[in-house]
């Protein structure tokens, strides 16, 4: 290596020296940190095709939802077909249902302003 900075051989050899010591210093004890030795027992275990395992539990997500909610069913492709009439969507559905509730209550129509 060349560093213009530095004409002196041993000065470089001196400054890489320095800076190449901590580094391989500081190799072999974080390896041993980061990789501890393990009981090579339980792997011994485990790996045995003999080895007793527990039976797995199983409980649904629905099992504790309330059944029954819905008391009728209905064929789906009726369903369509009947909200299918309605061109414009939920606006002519609205109208639909405002035009069913005036039909099914006459007697609740506004009463005529009385006359003077």
């Amino acid at each position: 290596m060349n560093f213009p900075f530095m004409s002196n051989r041993p000065a470089r050899l001196a400054l890489l020296a320095v800076l190449a010591l901590p580094a391989v210093a500081g190799i072999a004890p974080a390896q041993a940190a980061l990789y501890p030795q393990l009981d090579p027992q339980p792997t011994t275990q485990a790996a045995s095709p003999d080895t007793p395992v527990p039976p797995a539990l199983y409980r649904s997500a629905f099992a504790s939802l309330p059944a029954g909610v819905e008391q009728t069913s209905v064929d789906w492709k009726k369903a369509n077909a009947d909200v299918g009439q309605f061109k414009r969507g939920h606006a002519d559905i609205l109208k639909w249902e405002q035009e069913q509730a005036k039909a099914a209550n006459p007697a609740s129509s506004p009463a005529p302003a009385p006359t003077r």
